[in-house]
């Protein structure tokens, strides 16, 4: 006879839908710098593990898709390059290299350009938090929403909730 699982917790998630996508790269930058800081708003505390101080807000994963559009004199997307970078730096690295290289758009016609379609972008943060109480939470952040997850007191929530309702960007 197979032994069943038993529950040891309560594990929660939430989502915070934004009423206008985040437009701005150094916006969404820098949502997540302030919670970085060591001065962080929500009270993120370093923590040990296996003899390793680990910071209280880490990154647990990112990934940056941007979108180059080849378009005709009238208009027309004849075709077009997405690339999703791992980092910030790259991201921004990979596409100042695309637009510059004239050979991809001349390979499209002598009268097209090259254009940055930047509704298309997207930014994927997962950020690790550690909390003063000892928990482990994640905050997942995209253009268009925040989700909270892996949290079991309902005053994290809370906590999440009050700082993003001071973030202009989150609303």
């Amino acid at each position: 006879m197979p032994i069943d699982f038993t529950p040891t917790s309560t594990v929660k998630s939430a989502k915070r839908t934004f009423t206008a996508p985040i437009t701005s790269a150094a916006t969404f930058d820098a949502a997540i710098a302030a919670l970085k800081a060591e001065d962080n708003p929500l009270g993120a505390t370093a923590y040990q593990t296996s003899g390793e101080t680990i910071d209280g807000v880490t990154t647990a994963a990112e990934s940056y898709r941007a979108t180059i559009e080849y378009v005709n004199p009238l208009g027309k997307t004849l075709g077009a390059i997405t690339i999703t970078a791992p980092g910030r730096d790259a991201y921004d690295t990979i596409i100042a290299e695309i637009l510059a290289t004239t050979a991809i758009t001349q390979a499209y016609g002598a009268d097209t350009t090259a254009n940055r379609n930047t509704a298309k972008d997207s930014w994927n943060v997962r950020l690790k938090i550690h909390d003063p109480t000892g928990e482990n939470y994640y905050l997942s952040f995209t253009r268009k929403d925040l989700r909270i997850n892996s949290y079991e007191a309902d005053t994290i929530l809370t906590k999440v909730d009050t700082w993003a309702d001071g973030v202009a960007a989150l609303n």
